[in-house]
């Protein structure tokens, strides 16, 4: 049944698709849900931050003590920032990549439908070359039709 075979090929390509686009997405969300984890922990460190520059601009506590604090809260940061920055990238990257799939299979189609079309007028010409060639040959036929009737008609 070519009815039945098509649809399940059709089906398989639905699947397929819908698996493709689920994974790309799921990349992505977890990408995202890493940067928001980083950037909580960013902010968690700002509070210890500033916790440590109060005390210290206070004067609760040792200024060797809090400057040394303070040199590892910036430290955390630091690094917390980089590895946001690299979250972004990589998420970025997937985006441009997507999006370069996405135009790949534009630029595809349109050469399908580019090939399909030069395709439909090379057959056009075909049956352009085989109508003319029909009609000069009932052309012939018509003339020696008409001839023979001449002919017949002054006998």
């Amino acid at each position: 049944m070519p009815g039945w075979e098509d649809f399940k090929k059709g089906i398989g390509k639905i699947a397929d698709k819908t698996a493709s686009k689920t994974r790309e997405l799921t990349d992505i969300a977890s990408i995202k849900i890493k940067i928001a984890s980083k950037e909580a922990d960013r902010d968690a460190e700002y509070k210890v931050l500033g916790r440590l520059t109060y005390k210290k601009l206070k004067g609760d506590e040792s200024t060797s003590n809090a400057t040394e604090r303070i040199s590892e809260c910036i430290q955390k940061l630091d690094k917390i920032n980089e590895e946001i920055s690299l979250l972004k990238a990589e998420e970025e990257a997937k985006k441009a990549e997507r999006q370069a799939a996405k135009e790949a299979k534009k630029a595809a189609r349109a050469e399908e439908e580019a090939r399909e079309e030069e395709e439909a007028k090379a057959e056009e010409a075909i049956v352009m070359e085989q109508f003319n060639k029909a009609r000069d040959e009932a052309d012939e036929e018509y003339q020696k039709a008409k001839q023979a009737a001449e002919d017949a008609k002054n006998v």
